[in-house]
């Protein structure tokens, strides 16, 4: 990367990292504890993918929310605000007893996680200079969904089988201390916008005429239900994984923890791949959406029918790591193709909370056709929706290209 930061966009990366980190600690925890949480209280499969249904409804909502308002307030304040929320909502879960509270503690740690991606994107569009030093800082935190998988999964994983679930909860919300304390320094004298070396201003931004037939025009409605089938197979996988391979262990659950780990690992290199394809080829972002999107599918489908834990950790491990790849693209470079409009922001939050959308989709669904039929109709329901998706992104990036030649 040819990119170098000055020293106060490094602050920003790292106070960014840290926070983002511990964010996903405190989110993708619930998946790694859910098959015990549904023993402990008495739940059925469905009941249990309502805990990440309710979750994903309050993130998607306040996407919306925040997208609209993170390019009018100070970004570092909300993020600051969102983790320390996040953090407490987290120890109160590890500390309840009861069905109903946690449904409306996860609807709450969404509402506050809710608020930290859009600012980090705002910030990147703001006060990183080029492209390059965009996708530079943007591909350095992304990392930290993988570190954050990584670490929610084994934390939550070991702890919920030597201790407690209680603790897949407590621990990284504990966690989240050190992270606030850290950034808070690093965005010393950093949390006005004046000042920060604001970004390139040579493509001064225009306010379209109609933001509706815009986004028509540029194919990011057509984008949009691509983000939805995107965050119903992402997040599907991402929280029955650790349940589907528990029931494939009989018995051995500390093997099956183990054999979970393998796929946020293998995501780092999806995560890599996507990078260097996109420099590479230049590839358009909404192509190699269209292209990974097809490739996740192919890895589906081996999977019915099996009930090997490490033949299914291989197969979802490279499924999700297209997936993990697509996060970064989705969530921050196309985002980035609107600030002439001045809508990073808006596009930035509408992509997240569809994504979330679609999450929200996925628990209760895939937890009812898990519950009722067995994997089998899981896996098939994800291929089908990765290439819907795959369609969706090629017909968006057809549209974009011919938007960009008018414009």
């Amino acid at each position: 990367m040819k990119a170098t930061f000055s020293t106060a966009q490094k602050r920003i990366v790292l106070a960014c990292t840290a926070i983002y980190t511990a964010a996903y600690l405190n989110r993708l925890n619930l998946a790694a504890a859910l098959g015990y949480i549904a023993q402990a209280l008495h739940i059925t499969p469905a009941q249990a993918g309502l805990l990440q249904t309710a979750f994903a409804i309050s993130y998607a909502a306040g996407q919306m929310i925040n997208g609209a308002l993170v390019d009018h307030v100070n970004p570092v304040r909300h993020m600051l605000i969102g983790i320390t929320g996040s953090s407490l909502c987290n120890v109160a879960l590890g500390l309840c007893h009861s069905y109903a509270p946690m449904v409306a503690l996860l609807f709450f740690n969404g509402v506050f996680q809710s608020m930290l991606w859009t600012p980090i994107v705002r910030l990147i569009a703001l006060h990183f200079v080029n492209r390059a030093s965009q996708e530079k800082a943007n591909i350095i935190i992304s990392l930290t969904l993988i570190m954050g998988h990584l670490g929610a999964w084994a934390i939550s994983g070991y702890l919920s089988n030597i201790l407690s679930w209680r603790f897949s909860f407590i621990v990284p919300g504990l966690l989240c201390i050190p992270a606030i304390l850290t950034s808070a320094w690093l965005f010393r004298g950093l949390g006005n916008a004046s000042t920060f070396p604001v970004a390139d201003k040579a493509a001064p931004a225009t306010k379209p005429k109609g933001i509706l037939s815009l986004f028509t025009a540029s194919g990011f409605l057509a984008l949009l239900v691509s983000c939805v089938l995107f965050g119903f197979v992402r997040d599907g996988i991402n929280t029955w994984t650790p349940t589907i391979l528990a029931d494939f262990s009989q018995g051995n659950a500390i093997a099956a923890v183990s054999f979970s780990l393998i796929i946020p690992l293998i995501n780092a290199c999806g995560m890599l791949l996507a990078y260097s394809v996109q420099r590479g080829s230049r590839l358009r972002n909404r192509r190699l959406i269209a292209v990974m999107m097809a490739l996740s599918a192919c890895f589906c489908l081996p999977l019915i029918g099996g009930r090997s834990m490490l033949v299914t950790s291989l197969l979802l491990g490279c499924c999700c790591a297209y997936l993990a790849g697509l996060g970064p693209v989705l969530t921050a470079l196309v985002p980035l193709e609107y600030s002439r409009e001045n809508l990073v922001g808006l596009t930035a939050g509408l992509i997240d909370s569809l994504i979330y959308f679609g999450s929200a989709l996925a628990g209760v669904t895939a937890g009812a056709l898990y519950g009722q039929t067995g994997t089998n109709a899981l896996f098939i329901c994800w291929a089908m929706s990765a290439l819907l998706a795959a369609g969706c992104a090629l017909l968006s990036g057809k549209l974009y290209t011919t938007y960009q030649k008018g414009t």
